[in-house]
């Protein structure tokens, strides 16, 4: 299985993958949150309005979990 630390690199990268490829800002959000909650990057407040800020917080966490082959 893909985990690390009881990380699900899957669940990671599937989120990643999906708010890179919207324009969607509202799924965007919901997809970095559902990334950053996973890696316990952000916290897990059920708000996935996030800041430009928290969103390259979790952008930078998932290319380091998944060593940047995300693209």
């Amino acid at each position: 299985m893909s985990e690390d630390n009881g990380i699900n690199k899957s669940y990671v990268e599937r989120y990643i993958n999906v708010a890179e490829s919207t324009d969607n800002e509202d799924l965007k959000n919901d997809a970095l949150y559902r990334a950053g909650t996973q890696m316990e990057v952000i916290p897990c407040t059920g708000d996935s309005n996030l800041t430009p800020e928290l969103q390259q917080t979790v952008l930078n966490a998932a290319a380091e979990l998944l060593g940047d082959s995300n693209g």
